[in-house]
């Protein structure tokens, strides 16, 4: 049996079982702690995907923990867990579980390390969560959402709090969660579905996809296409794609769509009034809705009061055309 350092009121199964055929060593951890509404999570460890769901019935926090080391070597993969075993800490009403960061890299090809932190929290907590390589989803908690993976997506599903997250090497998805929503990827796209509140994405290697929120958006992408479908003010550049976004409710603040590597078009309910300021070096500007210009109409910009005026809706683009269209 591996040592580790454990600091738990409760039982910790731990088990080890070596796999003969590939000499590999698998490690599954079991065990619980009391909690109440309103804690915190905290988990923060060198490789592995995290999972966290609720109970609402629950007054405890419950773990499951799988890793798995592959060196060729039982006797290297065992002295691999042992230099990094899993620890449980408490800090007031705070449950911190960690594990050291492998100190050496591994080939793919003849090394693998694996593992899986699976961790039920009751409904109402907070996490924060951080893994150097893996996936993190976070699903049905209302709280406060902090994620941070250098290696994997973010998947967070009905979260009622704020989230704060961000990926290295991953997407991210999010599924009708409501409140400040900040999430960043260097290598990826975002998706956001439902939800609502306020919404901050940046990605620098992938597309935006915002479908159906309700509540002001800025989006950002050095490498894709933007295409929203959001009610609230809009805020979305792009230097790597076309965007289309259509505007569900009456604009509560500043519009403005930028892209440098293709066209912008914007679908806006009829009714709109609105201050339009149009210009592409790319294409020529057209417009569904009556726009009042004044001086001679111009093919690549269309400038002018919709509707009598409203909130400024300004349109860029250095690669295409733009087009306003009615809904």
């Amino acid at each position: 049996m591996l040592a580790r350092t454990v600091r738990s009121l409760v039982p910790l199964l731990v088990t080890l079982t070596a796999i003969h055929l590939s000499a590999a060593i698998e490690e599954n951890i079991r065990t619980n702690f009391p909690a109440s509404s309103g804690g915190k999570l905290v988990v923060d460890v060198g490789f592995g995907g995290i999972e966290v769901t609720t109970n609402a019935t629950s007054s405890q926090v419950s773990v499951e923990i799988f890793r798995e080391v592959d060196l060729r070597s039982e006797a290297k993969e065992k002295q691999f867990l042992a230099d990094r075993p899993v620890t449980f800490s408490r800090e007031g009403e705070t449950l911190i579980v960690r594990t050291p960061k492998p100190a050496f890299t591994w080939s793919s090809g003849r090394i693998k390390v694996d593992a899986r932190y699976r961790i039920q929290v009751p409904a109402n907590f907070n996490v924060a969560l951080k893994t150097s390589g893996g996936h993190i989803h976070v699903r049905d908690l209302t709280g406060e959402t902090a994620a941070g993976t250098a290696g994997g997506g973010l998947r967070f599903e009905r979260l009622h709090g704020d989230v704060d997250g961000g990926t290295s090497g991953g997407g991210i998805k999010i599924v009708d969660c409501d409140g400040k929503l900040d999430v960043r990827t260097s290598g990826g796209g975002i998706e956001v579905s439902g939800g609502g509140g306020t919404l901050k994405g940046h990605t620098s290697g992938g597309s935006v996809k915002v479908i159906d929120f309700n509540g002001p958006a800025d989006v950002f992408t050095s490498g894709g296409s933007i295409t929203v479908k959001a009610a609230g003010s809009l805020r979305g550049k792009t230097s790597g794609g076309s965007i289309d976004a259509t505007l569900t409710a009456p604009l509560t603040g500043e519009l403005r769509l930028e892209t440098s590597g293709g066209g912008v078009t914007l679908r806006l309910p009829a009714d709109t009034a609105c201050d339009l300021d149009a210009r592409t070096s790319g294409g020529g500007v057209s417009s569904d809705l009556p726009v009042t210009i004044t001086g001679k109409p111009q093919r690549d910009r269309l400038q002018g009061p919709i509707h009598g005026g409203g909130q400024p809706v300004v349109l860029r683009s250095s690669g295409g055309s733009i087009r306003v269209k009615q809904i």
